[in-house]
């Protein structure tokens, strides 16, 4: 895997993580792989916390399929967004599932050496993200902003190569 680009182990983990096969998602991941969680406020650090983490997270978002709209690489940094709406169907982050579908507008910052993700920042929600996950709804709690501009139909926001 050394010989791996920071394009081709974004892409496969990405792909992975799309099939929920967990073994085959942290195969990606260097033991001491860090995961910050800035969503939940949380750190997972090696593979043992990440397996934990991505075990809970894909049981309780099994349907969600990790589709980037857009990638951004230079050098052994990448930045992915990617967007879908999905059923929490297990208990996430403590609370238990309310039958609520929860948009989940992500930013994932990726550090890769040697073939494997040494470092990975992920945003998924907003302020209001708990709040959406009990299910809780009403005047004071704002809509998810959508993707703007929204999706083309190719499935992304911008042109890929500059003019």
């Amino acid at each position: 895997m050394k010989d791996l680009t920071t394009r081709e182990v974004i892409e496969g983990i990405f792909a992975d993580a799309a099939t929920g096969d967990l073994e085959r998602v942290l195969g990606w991941w260097a033991d001491d792989g860090i995961l910050e969680d800035v969503t939940l406020a949380k750190a997972f650090v090696g593979k043992d916390q990440l397996r934990d983490y991505l075990r809970w997270y894909f049981k309780a978002l099994p349907d969600v399929r990790y589709q980037p709209i857009r990638l951004v690489i230079d050098g052994f940094t990448a930045i992915v967004e990617w967007q879908q709406t999905a059923p929490v169907v297990d208990v996430f982050d403590g609370v238990a599932p309310s039958g609520v579908e929860l948009y989940i507008h992500a930013l994932d910052m990726f550090h890769v050496r040697d073939g494997l993700v040494q470092h990975e920042v992920s945003w998924y929600g907003d302020g209001w993200f708990h709040q959406r996950l009990k299910g809780v709804s009403g005047p004071d709690i704002p809509p998810p902003l959508p993707v703007t501009p929204p999706l083309r139909e190719d499935g992304e926001r911008f042109e890929s190569s500059a003019q």
